[in-house]
């Protein structure tokens, strides 16, 4: 006998056609949430801060500097990485011997407040050299390219202040 004959209706079941309807739905729908998310963590994350060359490299564009001017400019920049460099090469060991001085059970505050003192005088050696070689050269601009420069100045340090927060 069949179905129809008994009077009855076919099983509750899901016929093999909407099982796989159904089945490629929610694989479709799958495979979009994963290519959205994709796409949002790619445009939503934000951009790598640019490296110090990068930047000057851009600020250099942005200034339409003349000739004489790119050659200060270039000596001004090469002289504040390797500034730069030099400071981290002396800071970083004084640092990490604080820093490993804390670690110990019982350690020498004499020590390694003398050691974060020294790292603030470099600091601020460093920051005086770079204040004065930075006014040199901002005396050699034009009041335009000097405002640009100090505007490039504050929105590189507001980018840092945001980063920090996060």
């Amino acid at each position: 006998m069949t179905i129809t004959a008994t009077g009855g209706t076919r099983g509750r079941s899901l016929s093999s056609n909407r099982l796989i309807g159904a089945a490629l739905a929610v694989s479709l729908a799958l495979n979009l949430c994963v290519v959205a998310g994709a796409l949002w963590s790619r445009f939503s994350a934000p951009p790598a801060p640019a490296t110090a060359s990068e930047r000057f490299h851009k600020l250099e564009t942005a200034l339409h500097l003349t000739d004489e001017q790119r050659g200060l400019y270039h000596a001004y920049v090469a002289t504040t990485l390797a500034r730069t460099a030099q400071l981290r090469r002396e800071i970083d060991p004084l640092l990490d011997a604080a820093w490993a001085e804390i670690a110990k059970p019982q350690p020498d505050d004499a020590y390694l407040m003398q050691r974060f003192d020294e790292a603030a005088s470099r600091w601020r050696g460093f920051q005086h050299e770079a204040v004065e070689a930075t006014l040199t050269l901002l005396a050699k601009l034009t009041p335009e390219q000097r405002e640009r420069f100090v505007a490039d100045e504050n929105e590189r340090r507001a980018a840092v202040r945001h980063r920090r927060l996060d």
